[in-house]
């Protein structure tokens, strides 16, 4: 549960939340509604309502369009190069993988043992000792 709304905290949340209780956090909504009807927190939500109207009328001028150039020709664009290195990182990580798989299929293929090996000197292709059949 919230602590009490002091006359403080109400003011603190009107700064920060304006002058329609109904924008307030949740937990602050019921208990700022009923605190609203005293005069003095009347007068702290009037003002942030007047503040409220300032900042909802103001506007900021849009940039001038020689201002727009200057930051578009400022702008650092290298998109040949990082193009070129993102081909090279790629490429990279394609090498790498296919190592990777030869590697693997080389560890497989000396640690797995054929499936028609009778004995320990004897493999796939024949007989390794040169023992006769």
């Amino acid at each position: 549960m919230a602590e009490r709304l002091t006359t403080a905290r109400f003011a603190a949340l009107a700064d920060a939340w304006g002058g329609v209780v109904a924008r307030w956090p949740e937990e602050h909504r019921e208990e700022a509604a009923a605190m609203a009807s005293h005069p003095g927190a009347r007068d702290i939500l009037d003002r942030a309502l007047a503040l409220d109207g300032v900042l909802d009328t103001w506007r900021v001028a849009l940039p001038s369009l020689s201002l727009r150039d200057q930051v578009s020709a400022g702008a650092p664009v290298r998109t040949e190069r990082m193009m070129r290195r993102a081909r090279l990182w790629w490429s990279g990580v394609g090498i790498a993988a296919a190592m990777a798989g030869a590697t693997a299929g080389a560890a497989a293929v000396a640690i797995a043992s054929p499936v028609d090996a009778v004995s320990d000197s004897s493999t796939s292709f024949g007989d390794v000792a040169g023992s006769e059949t």
